[in-house]
């Protein structure tokens, strides 16, 4: 999966947060990852600096507004990197709420609820939000390389960039933002360890990011005992399939034929 410009970024979030007869449009996010997959290995992503505060967040939003809906996904990350996604979304005065965890071990998992996944392309509904998170964060970084912790009081800062591009990625997938772009964005502290922002980025077109970022002095915690009824489970890593007389290599999400009944459960399968 490869999206280049924020632009696609921002379009990969909207086909999750903003939807139609009210079901998640995974489809859509599929749709744009086939169309840019076959250029995947000719994208270059840029090298993160993964010691900058803003990416370490304990908790982070991104709130989005279209056409009367109004949508924000809350990201959680525990100790040990496992992630607990949810997507939440009001239309027409109707709540609905998505749920997507990344669960590591020796193996790792994709957990969802209530997400509906395009077959061999499973790993794409996880891929859109995670892109959107990490152009979220390198926005922050572009804007405040300090971190967070410095800024005391509301704040506007205001970046041009003629040639350095942004570029952001997870194991399957890949987008950013070309240069030359310009960023306006605005932090506020909104308690000890929370921080507030609105993010407005323009390449060719403009991304409106707002949301929050957090840093709690105990990260979340996704107990043994969570009950995975209702979750689709999806082990992550290297898959191997073929056309013809080739064979394509790739990395995606597959549904797995083990069924654990407690998030303690699949730990255990993830330890062996």
């Amino acid at each position: 999966m490869k999206v280049r410009h924020g632009i696609w970024c921002a379009a990969l979030l909207m086909a999750f947060v903003f939807q139609t007869n009210n079901t998640l449009l995974a489809q859509d996010v599929a749709a744009a990852a086939r169309a840019n997959r076959a250029n995947q290995k000719n994208a270059a992503a840029a090298s993160v600096k993964v010691d900058n505060e803003w990416y370490s967040p304990t908790r982070a939003s991104i709130s989005m507004q279209d056409q009367g809906t109004t949508g924000t996904i809350l990201y959680e990350i525990s100790g040990n990197q496992d992630l607990k996604i949810t997507m939440d979304t009001v239309e027409k005065g109707k709540k609905q709420i998505a749920e997507m965890m990344v669960i590591n071990g020796q193996s790792q998992w994709m957990l969802a609820k209530n997400v509906p996944l395009e077959k061999g392309y499973e790993i794409d509904a996880l891929d859109g939000v995670v892109l959107n998170l990490k152009l979220a964060l390198e926005l922050l970084r572009a804007a405040a390389p300090g971190g967070p912790t410095g800024i005391k009081q509301k704040a506007t800062f205001d970046v041009k960039e003629d040639s350095r591009s942004i570029a952001v990625n997870t194991a399957s997938a890949n987008g950013g933002l070309e240069a030359p772009w310009t960023l306006h964005a605005i932090i506020e502290p909104a308690s000890a360890d929370q921080w507030s922002f609105e993010l407005l980025a323009k390449h060719e077109e403009t991304i409106h990011i707002s949301g929050t970022w957090q840093k709690g002095a105990t990260p979340p915690t996704f107990g043994d005992d969570l009950s995975l009824e209702g979750w689709q489970i999806l082990s992550i890593g290297p898959i191997k399939t073929t056309d013809g007389n080739s064979t394509i290599l790739d990395y995606g999400a597959q549904i797995s034929q083990k069924h654990p009944k407690t998030l303690g459960e699949l730990r255990k399968m993830s330890a062996r």
